[in-house]
């Protein structure tokens, strides 16, 4: 009797190792997933952000010199707009968390492009060039803001789950995201 139980006891210690070492290797994963994943929304963010400051200094140029523009059909435009939904995917998937601070990223994209329509249809009008000026200031304010929550994501590290809030049903859910 006393081989069977030190049989089970092996069998028990081996079996605790085993899972213990699965759970460690599993957060290991995870951590690294979750930092490869922030490295790759972090630099997007920052391609993006500097693929627009190069795409509205261009557009305000030749608005300047008189030349009419719209985005429709700019390469460089489209292509900011693809980072722009795949850091948006990203943020969804992995941070949602980050949602606030990337819709008013996007609340300040849309505000600039209005302000540059603006600048467009009027550009002797001083306030209309201090307005667009500002809505410049702000976006890259707000885009360097999601920058440093990507940054606090990566460094929280896990110990703060980065989760959605659960609405209690889909109606409330689908008012909030109204």
């Amino acid at each position: 009797m006393s081989i069977a139980m030190g049989l089970l006891e092996i069998l028990a210690c081996a079996a605790t190792a085993a899972v213990t070492t699965y759970l460690m290797m599993e957060k290991r994963e995870l951590r690294q997933f979750t930092s490869a994943k922030a490295e790759e929304l972090y630099t997007l963010v920052e391609a993006f952000d500097q693929g627009l400051s190069a795409y509205f200094s261009k557009t305000c140029s030749m608005i300047a010199e008189g030349y009419a523009y719209t985005s429709n059909g700019d390469a460089n435009w489209s292509k900011l707009m693809q980072e722009s939904a795949r850091a948006r995917m990203l943020i969804s998937f992995y941070f949602p968390a980050l949602l606030p601070t990337a819709k008013r990223a996007d609340a300040a994209l849309s505000a600039t492009v209005g302000a540059m329509r603006q600048f467009q249809a009027n550009r002797q009008d001083e306030p209309t060039i201090l307005a667009l000026e500002q809505t410049l200031i702000d976006m890259r304010e707000t885009l360097d803001a999601l920058k440093h929550a990507v940054v606090m994501a990566h460094r929280d590290g896990g110990r703060h789950k980065l989760t959605r809030r659960r609405h209690k049903s889909a109606a409330q859910a689908l008012r909030m995201a109204a």
